[in-house]
């Protein structure tokens, strides 16, 4: 399903500096913003992402992970 906006009953949460998570997973990204790369790069990062993209589906997928929604009808849009 796709809409324009998303469900107001979504929110974004800020994370404290020290959030981990029960299992003791920490996210801690790298901060790119001022890395630059070459148009000559593009071909790689975009294969890149996509096979990351691709990995994380498959574990998702792997663990039960399936299409669709799994809410009370009534509060499906």
């Amino acid at each position: 399903m796709v809409t324009e906006k998303p469900p107001t009953r979504l929110r974004p949460v800020r994370l404290p500096q020290n959030y981990q998570q029960s299992n003791g997973y920490k996210p801690q990204p790298l901060d790119a913003r001022e890395i630059v790369l070459g148009e000559e790069m593009m071909p790689l990062v975009d294969a890149l992402a996509k096979n990351t993209h691709n990995v994380w589906a498959k574990e998702k997928i792997k663990r039960g992970w399936t299409f669709g929604l799994s809410e009370v009808g009534s509060l499906l849009l």
